[in-house]
């Protein structure tokens, strides 16, 4: 079962994955990547909760 992660460690992740930060409003990171759908992620606390580091590391390379 996933916990939650460092938000760094989510970024280098979805990075991996093809995925850029394309803005912040408010706690949510914004992601995109080409062809794909948008992914905002909440950030509390310099962290990720455990339901998004689950579907990210289910995300297709």
């Amino acid at each position: 079962m996933a916990s939650e992660m460092r938000y760094s460690e989510v970024k280098k992740m979805l990075e991996a994955k093809g995925y850029r930060l394309d803005h912040v409003t408010g706690s949510h990171h914004v992601f995109k990547k080409p062809g794909a759908r948008t992914f905002p992620i909440p950030v509390h606390n310099g962290k990720v909760g455990p339901a998004y580091v689950r579907v990210i590391k289910k995300l297709e390379p």
